[in-house]
């Protein structure tokens, strides 16, 4: 994790010490790294500045749902990226972060009345649109609004992809996209809608795609497709071919991104459109942190339970998709190691980051990272238990920024209405 370092025995997100933000800010916070951000998006970038002519550079479009806080997109925006979105809260956030409408892409397979209208009214670059019901009601609400829809379809490749089966997206038994036999009508349906401007394709096929070649091998079916669209006669002038880089949680292949710009290069170049590309996790996963206090050690014949002051309705991840997360403490970090269940104090057995961990002994009151924690952490948080959103913070130029307030339990509260009869 690029960004993090032990100074002094200590660990510091960008020299600035993780027990000064424990102090400055409590916790549980989630703690971002713009070093690391900008060290991921440079290097993605300069793989393509690399391979690709310089008249063929992708559009690089923030896939928000990874990370969507304002202050995140803002500067992400400052370093040259365009958005991907998938509702209208997502729209909303860009809008305020600066993105201009035509650098965001809408995905999505639900896109509701109300978000279809905010998109066609905000003027964004691009509908992805993944089923022929949801192009008629795109072409209707556009007709209704005198507006047309620029859209690309999304196909389904029937590639495997995704670290997980609950985030594989590009299988036939996925509900994502259309598949090759009905692109073609889909695209002629578009050709004749008067609302309606047909561009191109889309194709994602996961995330945290481990198994890189997938990219190639999804790719690869790109360029018949493509010669079969415009040889009946129809434009095709944008390829947004997705995203899904992995991220090292633990032991993951990395994407060797010069070989998978060469793949850009080598297969998707020729075809000569526009191209476009989804990066999301990899921009901002190993840009965070979930910083933690311990409350307890619980020990017993059997284990010895390291009890934090986190828990699964901070961070998801390892209930819902089993994943592993890096657990270090912020200072002792040499300290004799012990075999810990690490876990949060919410009623479910399921609230455990890890089980069977070797860490340095640890005791109350000390911090704790959970790290690889800067995608779908915060995003995905709850209020389970009636536990308040953590804070956010975010290290930009040797400063601890609040991004985002520690929410309240009054804030939690004061939205639940009792009806009279009841009071």
């Amino acid at each position: 994790m690029s960004g993090y370092t032990e100074i002094n025995g200590a660990l510091h997100v960008d020299n600035v010490a993780l027990t000064q933000i424990a102090e400055e800010f409590g916790t549980p916070t989630y703690v971002y790294s713009s070093h690391s951000i900008k060290s991921q998006y440079d290097a993605l970038k300069g793989a393509m500045v690399k391979a690709l002519p310089a008249d063929r550079q992708p559009q690089l479009c923030y896939a928000c749902k990874a990370n969507s806080n304002v202050a995140i997109l803002s500067y992400l925006r400052s370093l040259g990226s365009s958005l991907e979105i998938v509702s209208e809260g997502e729209l909303r956030r860009g809008l305020k972060a600066g993105f201009k409408p035509e650098q965001i892409v809408s995905t999505g397979v639900g896109k509701t009345d109300s978000e279809i209208e905010a998109c066609l009214e905000a003027g964004i670059h691009q509908f992805n649109v993944e089923s022929i019901p949801e192009l008629e009601n795109i072409d209707l609400i556009a007709g209704k609004m005198g507006k047309v829809a620029p859209i690309v379809f999304r196909l389904n490749p029937n590639v495997s992809g995704g670290g997980n089966d609950k985030i594989s997206t590009g299988r036939k038994r996925d509900k994502f996209g259309i598949n090759e036999a009905s692109i073609y009508d889909a695209y002629e349906m578009a050709h004749k809608m008067e609302n309606i401007d047909p561009k191109g394709l889309s194709m994602h096929i996961g995330s945290q795609v481990c198994t890189v070649d997938s990219f190639k091998t999804a790719f690869e079916k790109l360029p018949e497709i493509v010669a079969n669209i415009r040889d009946k006669g129809f434009t095709l002038t944008r390829l947004d071919i997705g995203g899904g880089f992995p991220i090292i949680y633990n032991d993951e292949k990395l994407l060797d991104l010069d070989n998978y710009a060469q793949w850009v290069n080598d297969i998707i170049v020729p075809l000569d459109a526009e191209i476009i590309m989804e990066p999301g996790r990899y921009l901002v996963g190993n840009a965070g942190v979930l910083l933690s206090e311990v409350t307890y050690i619980k020990k017993t014949s059997d284990y010895d339970f390291l009890v934090l002051n986190s828990a699964m309705n901070d961070l998801i991840r390892p209930t819902l998709y089993d994943a592993y997360h890096g657990i270090e403490p912020v200072e002792n970090r040499d300290a004799a190691m012990t075999t810990y269940d690490v876990v949060g104090p919410i009623c479910e057995t399921g609230d455990t980051f890890t089980r069977g961990r070797e860490l340095p002994t640890m005791k109350r009151g000390d911090f704790a990272v959970i790290k690889s924690a800067g995608a779908y952490g915060y995003c995905m948080a709850s209020n389970y238990n009636t536990r308040g959103l953590p804070a956010e913070v975010l290290v930009l130029d040797g400063k601890a920024h609040l991004i985002s307030k520690r929410q309240t339990l009054d804030e939690i509260i004061d939205t639940d209405i009792v009806p009279d009869t009841l009071k």
